[in-house]
């Protein structure tokens, strides 16, 4: 274990925790996060799952509060990736306030849409697209057009809030934590905009619970840090499953769009009578002309590089403007456009969408974002027979949003697999001299997992043929068959995926991810079979961040990974490869491409155990898991790790660890 020495002792925190008794390395999450909480720190920890170290963080922030922060340096922030982390900590401030009988509030935030009460009412807006919706409410608070009633009534005037309102707040505090559910029920109760409600709580609260762009985010953060009454400088900040907080940096500045979008908005410019000069008819066609390059050169799902530059120059010179900045004044007027008729539609009754307004924007960053930081390309997509292209905005740097943490009094980045703590400092732009990592082991028996290679085989991109298809197959077949109970398969893309469907001989029911899966349909997939497979890729909706359990318990018996889940080489990928190379030297390669996998390795293998009488085995189909890439892995994977090659001796490996547990749970 890291980062013990010369910590401050602090208060005895069985005082400050809800619970009858601590879990294992509990204490030393505890002690770990009360430090870098009085010294204004940057900590990472890197704890796996069953420890519990959402209360852990909350015991230590109570104990600072306490004992040590002064009073306007006492706010604490804690940002979240999934309704289900939301939940954890709504559920965790309420024991408390139970179990210790302390006062802690919490204003807990979901999404504008998701606590909408006028889209209950409306359902045309519950079907807009996120960015359709944040547009079109903005629309609705000015009211220069059409008034939402909801915030109308939340306020008397411009600063006074109305005495429903007030209610709400009350109502909502008296819960100490309340979800966003709860307060979208008290809003519409009340009549008032429930959003505003969380808002109106974060200035009588002591934390803040939210996604990531609350801080990420510079106009969502101002509009709500100024609420919660903290300055950037006085604000703690705890960041939960943090080994995504790179992926996130770099997706709020990312962005992508298909020719069927522009083609829509042709349409709708046309049926609307919008003056965009032939524009959205023009982009349709070029961006599938780009995805017909793109689709010759290199097939589907394949990013290419192009320069926005000779992109600008190609439109301006087809429409006859005379400059870039003619072109951008006629999109910021296409995007006023998009607000009218979103506006429309919605009253209307259709879903509140503006396809003129959603591609104005889109090409507005397209055509603003330049720099080694951003890569802009196109691909092609393949749908039932029929290519279609798109074109996107790729930010390669997390640092220009996440470098934000370095303004913080001090931030707390926890996961289950943050493995290499220096790849986190350096991607995100963090201040060395202030960060401290603390690593512990798995809470879970080692003598619960087994940890397998099958050397035979491989993903490696130049092994991808007929024959090493058919080798996965066979021998994943006979893996699951020795498995038994449920299992989760995932592979490195969905293109392998479904070049081993092809071939696996299953006997019992099965479920394949696809870009629809919804998590709760994989949920009651898995408890309504004893004996299943489900099939997903790695750093998809499944292996990454969702619980797969039932009653504090895995549902999982087995694990196998087929293949090592490196990043797909695309031009993009080779772009990200090349800037980290520039800006990292000799680890670049490494940051762009070895710990993404490491990452989508650990998450995959992660969904296995979440619990502490949780046993299964964990299958890694890649001969490259037990050659030079071992190295990069924990001491106890390497330490546990069994490999070969013989099936047969897989298979007894597999029969002989499944069969000792059952005989001692029998």
């Amino acid at each position: 274990m890291e980062g013990q020495e010369g910590w401050l002792l602090g208060p005895d925190p069985a005082g400050y925790f809800p619970y009858p008794s601590f879990r294992r390395y509990q204490r030393d999450v505890i002690a770990f996060a009360y430090n870098v909480l009085v010294r204004g720190q940057i900590g990472l920890v890197n704890a796996p799952c069953g420890i519990g170290k959402s209360i852990a963080i909350l015991t230590a922030y109570l104990m600072a509060r306490d004992t040590a922060l002064p009073r306007e340096e006492a706010k604490l922030m804690v940002l979240t990736r999934t309704k289900a982390q939301l939940e954890i900590y709504v559920r965790e401030v309420r024991r408390i306030r139970e179990k210790l009988g302390r006062e802690l509030r919490a204003a807990v935030f979901a999404s504008r849409k998701d606590m909408c009460p006028l889209k209950l009412d409306r359902p045309s807006l519950a079907k807009a697209r996120y960015k359709d919706f944040l547009r079109t409410c903005r629309e609705l608070r000015r009211g220069k057009r059409a008034v939402c009633p909801y915030y109308e009534a939340t306020y008397r005037s411009r600063f006074k809030l109305s005495s429903a309102t007030r209610a709400a707040v009350e109502r909502a505090l008296r819960l100490g934590a309340a979800l966003p559910s709860e307060v979208l029920e008290i809003g519409r109760d009340l009549g008032v905009c429930s959003y505003e409600v969380v808002k109106c709580m974060a200035r009588r609260a002591d934390m803040l619970v939210g996604n990531y762009n609350y801080l990420l985010l510079e106009p969502v953060r101002e509009a709500i840090l100024w609420r919660f009454g903290a300055d950037l400088p006085e604000l703690n900040c705890v960041v939960d499953e943090a080994h995504n907080i790179d992926k996130w940096a770099v997706e709020v500045m990312s962005d992508d769009i298909s020719s069927v979008s522009f083609s829509r908005a042709a349409r709708e410019a046309e049926e609307y009578e919008v003056r965009d000069g032939g524009l959205m008819e023009l982009m349709a066609d070029y961006v599938d002309k780009l995805g017909q390059e793109t689709y010759r050169l290199y097939g589907p799902d394949y990013e290419r590089l192009i320069d926005p530059g000779l992109v600008a120059e190609d439109v301006l010179s087809k429409l006859g403007l005379t400059s870039r900045r003619v072109l951008i004044a006629l999109l910021r007027s296409l995007e006023a456009e998009g607000d009218k008729i979103r506006l429309a539609r919605a009253e209307e009754g259709e879903a509140a969408i503006s396809y003129v307004g959603r591609c104005a924007s889109f090409l507005i960053d397209f055509l603003s974002f330049s720099g080694r930081e951003f890569a802009h390309y196109s691909l092609a997509v393949e749908r039932d027979g029929n290519i279609r292209g798109r074109i996107g905005l790729r930010c390669l740097d997390p640092s220009i949003t996440a470098s934000i943490l370095n303004e913080l009094r001090s931030v707390i980045l926890m996961s289950g697999t943050l493995w290499e703590p220096d790849y986190y400092v350096e991607v995100l732009g963090l201040d060395r001299s202030r960060a401290q990592f603390l690593s512990v082991p798995s809470p879970f028996p080692r003598s619960s997992r087994l940890l397998l290679v099958d050397k035979a085989v491989s993903t490696k991109y130049e092994r991808r043929v007929e024959a090493e298809f058919n080798a996965i197959a066979r021998r994943l077949s006979a893996i699951i068959r020795a498995i038994g109970g449920r299992v989760a398969v995932y592979f490195p893309s969905y293109d392998v995926m479904h070049e081993v469907l092809k071939r696996l001989e299953l006997d019992r029911p099965c479920l394949v991810e696809d870009r629809r899966t919804k998590i709760e349909d994989v949920l009651s997939f898995l408890s309504s079979h004893e004996e299943c497979v489900l099939l997903g890729v790695a750093r998809g909706k499944v292996s990454e961040g969702v619980d797969l359990s039932a009653g504090g318990r895995g549902l999982l018996s087995g694990v196998v990974i087929v293949g090592l889940p490196y990043p797909r080489k695309t031009g993009l990928q080779e772009a990200l490869t090349a800037y980290f190379r520039e800006k990292f030297g000799r680890r670049g390669w490494h940051y762009a491409n070895r710990v993404p996998c490491l990452v989508a390795l650990a998450q995959s293998a992660g969904r296995l155990q979440r619990s502490e009488a949780d046993r299964g085995v964990v299958v890694i189909m890649d001969k490259r898991a037990a050659g030079y890439f071992k190295r990069y892995l924990p001491r106890d994977w390497r330490v546990d790790m069994r490999s070969t090659n013989n099936l047969s001796k897989l298979i007894t490996y597999i029969r002989e660890f499944m069969g000792a547990w059952l005989a001692r749970s029998s």
